[in-house]
C-alpha cells in the first residue's frame, strides 16, 4: 500500500471513530425514545453538556475516565467499543472495496449494523427508526453503484431478489415458531438479504448460515459457562449482521 492508501486508511479509521460517537448516541437514546436532536455529548442522567475536548472520539472517554464530569454516571466500556468496532469496520470496507462506487453503500451498512448490533445486545430490540430507513437508503446507494460497476444491473437485481427472499424466509420462521424470533429480526433480514444478494445466491446462503452458526456456537459456549440455559433468549440481530459482514469482507465467501 502506498502513502496515499495509508492516508485514506487513516482517514477511514478517524471517520469510524467519529461515526462510533453517533452509534453510541443511537444505542443509548433510541431504545429509550429520547430525541436525537439533543446535543450529542449530553449526559443521559443530568443533561450536562460535554466539553469540546470530551467530544474527541475515544480520547474524551479516557479523559473523563468513563464517567460524567458532573454526576459521575458511569458510561461503560461499550462507548469506546462501539467507536473502535465502527472504525475497524470502515477500514475493513476500504480494504475490501477500495475507491469503488460500492464503498459508500457498504460503509453505511457497517455503521448502521454496528448501531443495531449494540442496541440489540443491550436492549433486545431492533428499532424501526434504524431498520426501516435502511431499506430506501440501501436500495438507493446500491442502485447508484450499479450504474458504475461492471454488471451492475445484474448485481442490483440479485440484491432485490435477495432482499425479498430473505425477508420471506424470516417471515415464515416467525409465523411457524413465534417464540424463536422477533419481528425486528424480520425487518433487519431484508436489509441483510439486499446487501448479500448483491454478490449472488451463494453469498446469501453463506451469510445466513454464518449467522445461525455464530448464534449456535455462542449459545453453546454460554451454556457451558453456565451463563445461560437452553431457554435463554439470545438477540439474533448481532449474529445476522456479523455473518453478513464476514461474507462481504471475505471475497472467497461472497463469490
Amino acid at each position: 500500500m502506498d502513502a496515499a492508501g495509508w492516508a485514506v486508511t487513516a482517514a477511514m479509521a478517524v471517520a469510524g471513530l467519529a461515526a462510533g460517537c453517533w452509534v453510541t448516541m443511537l444505542a443509548a437514546r433510541v431504545p429509550r425514545g429520547e430525541s436525537l436532536r439533543l446535543p450529542l455529548g449530553q449526559c443521559a442522567a443530568c443533561r450536562s453538556p460535554a466539553g469540546l475536548a470530551d467530544m474527541v472520539p475515544l480520547l474524551g472517554w479516557m479523559r473523563l475516565r468513563s464517567r460524567c464530569a458532573e454526576c459521575r454516571l458511569a458510561f461503560g466500556y461499550w462507548y469506546p467499543a462501539a467507536g473502535l468496532i465502527t472504525a475497524a469496520a470502515l477500514v475493513a470496507m476500504w480494504l475490501r472495496f477500495g475507491a469503488s462506487p460500492e464503498l459508500a453503500a457498504f460503509c453505511y451498512l457497517a455503521v448502521a449494523g454496528v448501531a443495531l448490533a449494540f442496541i440489540d445486545v443491550r436492549y433486545h430490540r431492533l428499532p424501526d427508526v434504524l431498520t426501516l430507513p435502511s431499506y430506501p437508503i440501501g436500495i438507493a446507494a446500491l442502485g447508484v453503484s450499479a450504474i458504475f460497476v461492471p454488471n451492475g444491473a445484474r448485481h442490483f437485481s440479485y440484491g432485490l431478489i435477495g432482499m425479498a427472499a430473505v425477508w420471506l424466509f424470516f417471515v415464515l420462521q416467525v409465523l411457524i415458531y413465534p417464540a424463536g424470533m422477533g419481528w425486528g429480526d424480520v425487518k433487519l433480514s431484508g436489509i441483510i438479504g439486499l446487501y448479500l444478494g448483491w454478490f449472488g445466491a451463494g453469498a446469501v446462503l453463506a451469510g445466513l448460515l454464518g449467522g445461525y452458526l455464530l448464534a449456535a456456537v455462542t449459545g453453546i459456549g454460554l451454556i457451558a459457562a453456565r451463563r445461560a440455559t437452553r431457554k435463554s433468549h439470545l438477540p439474533f440481530g448481532p449474529f445476522m449482521i456479523a455473518g453478513a459482514l464476514a461474507v462481504i469482507l471475505i471475497p472467497a465467501l461472497s463469490r
